[in-house]
């Protein structure tokens, strides 16, 4: 049976992916990191972590079990905590990833705000995660719930999602693009043989998914020469002149020299942002958070 300090190693090795660093932060030595990960190993019966001279990165095994052995520690840590937390009158705590565009349309700020004021004693904690990295945590209760763009493949059964908003898709250019001067929204159509920059994401979830509908819509194929998983980034590398970029409208609030961002013409298709959560809630805080949504008018849908 593998134990608590299998896990720390898994978890700690993950984040560092170097054994030294990794055996320093548990306080053993490199040898005896070796020998735990040898022994976890052969006790699962697969290889957790692919490694030689130059690079240790997560073997397929190792992947899956991260969120595992992540809640697995949070739940030792919980069971540790609880008197302590009661002693300092502590009430609670919400885990609550998002994705960066919710902090640039105000979805987070109007939540936050809404929860503190409803649970001013409830410890909150916000994590700034992609989409493909929320859903695992979510679904594996190291977060209470996750703001994340919809469509995503493959949700696990034990979660659902309210929807918060649609944004509107636009255009992000160079300041000295020759369509940057547009009096109008852009036919997407137009940039046909533009290079493109976009999100790491599959074409079938989140932002890329809308994006790709929408080319799909103008009839044209994307020619995507380099991927970034964050908006501001994205923005950067089109003021760079590597591309355009199909963008989220929200992004205009941040403010990014040399970019020129325009609606897109007869546009009929939206970037959803949603929030996610387990389908069975054991936390008073979540329900406290989906209470706030409730007020807010937010949409559920499953």
């Amino acid at each position: 049976m593998l134990n608590l300090r299998h896990y720390e190693l898994l978890v700690a090795l993950a984040e560092d992916l170097h054994f030294g660093r990794a055996a320093e932060r548990l306080g053993i030595s490199q040898p005896q990191l070796t020998v735990l990960l040898k022994q976890m190993e052969d006790q699962i019966g697969t290889l957790l972590f692919e490694r030689n001279r130059r690079r240790v990165s997560l073997a397929p095994a190792g992947e899956r079990l991260l969120p595992e052995a992540r809640a697995v520690l949070r739940h030792a840590r919980r069971a540790q905590d609880v008197a302590l937390r009661v002693g300092r009158g502590m009430i609670g705590e919400l885990r609550l990833g998002y994705i960066g565009a919710a902090s640039y349309n105000g979805v987070l700020t109007r939540l936050v705000r809404a929860f503190r004021h409803k649970a001013p004693d409830t410890q909150l904690q916000l994590t700034l995660m992609d989409l493909d990295r929320q859903i695992p945590e979510v679904s594996a209760g190291n977060l209470d719930a996750g703001i994340i763009r919809l469509p995503y493949p493959d949700m696990p059964d034990n979660l659902v999602t309210r929807t918060l908003c649609d944004e509107e898709l636009w255009i992000a250019l160079p300041s000295d693009h020759r369509l940057a001067g547009s009096a109008g929204p852009i036919d997407l159509a137009a940039l046909r043989d533009e290079p493109f920059i976009a999100t790491h994401l599959h074409s079938t979830s989140g932002f890329s998914a809308a994006m790709h509908l929408a080319c799909a819509h103008a009839g044209i194929t994307p020619n995507i020469v380099q991927r970034s998983p964050q908006f501001s980034s994205i923005a950067s590398l089109v003021a760079a002149r590597l591309g355009v970029a199909i963008v989220p409208e929200a992004i205009r609030n941040v403010h990014i020299p040399d970019v020129c961002y325009l609606p897109l013409a007869d546009q009929h298709v939206a970037a959803n942002i949603s929030l996610v959560h387990q389908r069975e809630r054991e936390n008073p805080a979540l329900d406290l958070l989906l209470t706030c949504l409730d007020e807010m008018n937010f949409e559920e849908t499953s």
